[in-house]
Formats: C-alpha cells, sequence, structure tokens
C-alpha cells in the first residue's frame, strides 16, 4: 500500500536519490503489479534508474499539467530540452548557452523566440528549474535563475541520462491537432472503449485521479458502471490504497483514511484547505435555514455576487485564525483565490456568461469550524 502511495505521489522515484524507497517498490512489484495493470491499465516501469508509474488520467481536468509551469511556450521549450538531451551522453556536459542556440534554432511556434524578452528567458528559467528538480540535469556551476535577467548569463550542466524515460510512449506521431482528448484517445487504440478493460480502466483512473466522478445524465454509463460494480470497486480500492469509495446519487468518491503523507489530497493543512472547509461549513448552515436550495442533481446555484459575499462573511467569522498572509489578502485578491482552489478541486464551477457559481456535491463532503473554547486573535497555526 505504502508503495503505491509513493508511485502516485511522485513522478519517479530515482534510485540515486532515494534508494529506501526504490528498492522498496522493487521489492513490491509482485503484490502491486496486478491493480496496477489489471484495474488501472496503467505501465510500472522499473529499470536500474528509477521506479515510475505512467499515469495517465481517465479524463482531462483544467488543473492537470506541471504546477510550476506557466505559458505553453514552457512546455514546447521543455519538449526542446528533452531532445537536446537525447544527443547527449550520460555525465556529459554542456553550457547554457548550447541550450538556448539549439532552442532558438528549432523552436516552431508562431512567436519566434527571442533571448531579449524577460517573458522568453523567464520561460526557459522555469524549464531549467523543473528540469534540475525533477532530476534530468545537473547544475555543475553557476545560478540559472540569472538568466532571467542577464542573456549573456552561462551556467555549466551535467546530463543524468533518464531524460529519455521522461515522456511516455504515444503510439502515435503527435502532430499540430495534439490536445488532450487525442493523447487520451490514443490510450485506447483498438477495440470498444465503452465495454470491458478500457471501460473498467477508464473509470479506476477518474476514481484514482479526479476529485470526484460527477454523474453526466442517467445515460452516463461510467456512473453507472460505478454503482454496478460497487463492491469489487470499493474493495480493490481499500486493499491496494486504504481508500473508501463513497457513492451517492449523482457522484462518487474515494476517501483516504490516512492522507497525511501524501500532498495531493483535500484537506491538504493549508490554510486555503481551512478556509474552503469553513466555507462548507456556512453553506450547510444557510441549507439548515433554508436561504439555499438543492437542486435535483444535488447542486447549488447562486448569483455569483452572492457566493462572494459568503466568502466575505467567512472572512469576518473566522479571518483571526487565518495566516497572516489571508488576514491581509485584499477582498478580490482572497475571493480570486478561494474561488481557483474550490474550482481546481471540483467544488464549484462558474459560469462567466451568466455570472453565476453552480456549487457541486463534493462542497457538502466536507465541513470545517474553529472549536468553542477558540478565543479571536490567538495563533492557532504557525505563520
Amino acid at each position: 500500500m505504502e508503495e503505491l502511495h509513493m508511485l502516485l505521489e511522485n513522478f519517479w522515484i530515482l534510485r540515486d536519490e532515494n534508494r529506501e524507497d526504490y528498492y522498496r517498490i522493487r521489492d513490491a512489484q509482485g503484490r502491486i503489479k496486478l491493480f496496477i495493470e489489471e484495474k488501472l491499465g496503467y505501465r510500472l516501469v522499473i529499470n536500474p534508474h528509477m521506479a515510475k508509474l505512467e499515469k495517465v488520467p481517465g479524463e482531462a481536468e483544467a488543473w492537470m499539467g506541471i504546477q510550476d509551469f506557466k505559458e505553453s511556450m514552457d512546455y514546447a521549450f521543455l519538449c526542446l530540452l528533452l531532445a537536446f538531451l537525447e544527443e547527449k551522453g550520460p555525465e556529459e556536459q554542456f553550457v547554457l548557452s548550447n541550450i538556448t542556440e539549439y532552442i532558438q534554432a528549432t523552436y516552431e511556434g508562431y512567436e519566434k523566440v527571442d533571448w531579449n524578452l524577460f517573458s522568453h528567458r523567464r520561460s526557459l528559467v522555469r524549464v531549467l528549474v523543473f528540469a534540475e528538480k525533477i532530476g534530468i540535469l545537473k547544475v555543475n556551476d553557476g545560478e540559472q535563475e540569472r538568466f532571467s535577467e542577464d542573456r549573456t548569463t552561462e551556467v555549466l550542466y551535467e546530463n543524468t541520462g533518464i531524460s529519455g524515460y521522461f515522456l511516455r510512449s504515444f503510439g502515435r506521431e503527435l502532430g499540430d491537432d495534439i490536445n488532450p482528448d487525442i493523447l487520451l484517445e490514443g490510450e485506447w487504440l483498438t477495440g470498444d472503449t465503452e465495454r470491458g478493460s478500457f471501460r473498467r480502466h477508464r473509470v479506476y483512473r477518474k476514481l484514482l485521479l479526479s476529485p470526484a466522478v460527477y454523474s453526466q445524465g442517467p445515460d452516463d454509463q461510467d456512473f453507472l458502471y460505478i454503482k454496478n460494480y460497487r463492491n469489487t470497486i470499493q474493495r480493490d480500492f481499500e486493499e491496494n490504497l486504504g481508500a473508501k469509495l463513497h457513492i451517492h446519487k449523482n457522484s462518487a468518491f474515494l476517501i483516504y483514511e490516512n492522507s497525511s503523507r501524501d500532498k495531493s489530497f483535500f484537506p491538504d493543512g493549508s490554510n486555503i484547505s481551512d478556509i474552503i472547509l469553513q466555507i462548507g461549513g456556512l453553506l450547510r448552515k444557510k441549507l439548515d435555514e433554508e436561504k439555499l436550495h438543492v437542486k435535483p442533481d444535488d447542486t447549488i446555484e447562486i448569483p455569483e455576487s452572492e457566493f462572494h459575499h459568503i466568502i466575505m462573511e467567512c472572512r469576518e467569522l473566522y479571518k483571526s485564525g487565518w495566516y497572516k498572509s489571508y488576514r491581509e489578502l485584499s477582498p478580490d485578491k482572497l475571493i480570486q483565490e478561494v474561488m481557483d482552489a474550490m474550482e481546481s478541486w471540483k467544488m464549484i464551477v462558474r459560469d462567466k456568461k451568466l455570472r453565476s457559481v453552480k456549487i457541486l456535491p463534493m462542497v457538502g463532503k466536507f465541513t470545517g469550524e474553529y472549536p468553542e473554547n477558540f478565543v479571536k486573535g490567538v495563533k492557532t497555526h504557525e505563520e
């Protein structure tokens, strides 16, 4: 169970950086491989350099991607960096100007790469920092962050030799028509995707990687699969990940008994999680007072201005217990941050045209408030 959590929480486990976890996963592969391959349809890669679970989602969602990246150019630069490293041997050294020259010569985007532009230099720095963090290159000498300010900066790098394992095989050439749906379709090259192992893999992946799975209507076959095979699915996730399957009329969730060791769970111990829990408590109170009403699909739809008011009401009630950074945040920035976080966790959906907010069933799964003996002004968290 622990080994599977390690694989899910990390892009890969490098042997040279974490030998203990690497050997634990290698020794456990016979035990966890059946669930990984039969139920999730994933590939577990273990070689002398690393252990990696290729975690393909059941459906593409807005929050997915490399969190450190800001622009689409970042992803293009990363692909070109991988191509550059492919031509280098393990432990081979090179300098930053070798990379910038290669990218400038091979980049085929609509906009020409110009290292005189801060935005382009900053984009490359984000990629280089990510590449170093994940272990596909090492910095032997120099400060790559300085390239943002000075295009003449030089840095000495070393190729670690594992960049070739970064991308999974897509089974087709990726062209200009690339988009998330096409990438996911590539997973199911042959056969009926609405039957058998295709459906099973997709449903298990949705439950595993999405905060919630919502029914898309009475004909949603994936949701019907969850309902029909609930006992088997429950047993699989409980035995392999210690998770309980919660199924409601229009939604399904995996609830973990102990998520404190993992980074990608809600609530995760951050102050924004606390604030969202408190908003959940306020929404429950308003439902009890019949100030809000649940629709037949288990959602609540209210004007955006009313949702903003609820966030500000939460601020007035609980801000004395928040971190200083949130206490002093302007109302507009607080509203933006809370709504962005709730949207990424599939708790709300904004309709910008109607200026409304749909509150989704996941909000009803959690609530939080300070204890009765909470004294305003007393710090409850480290700042």
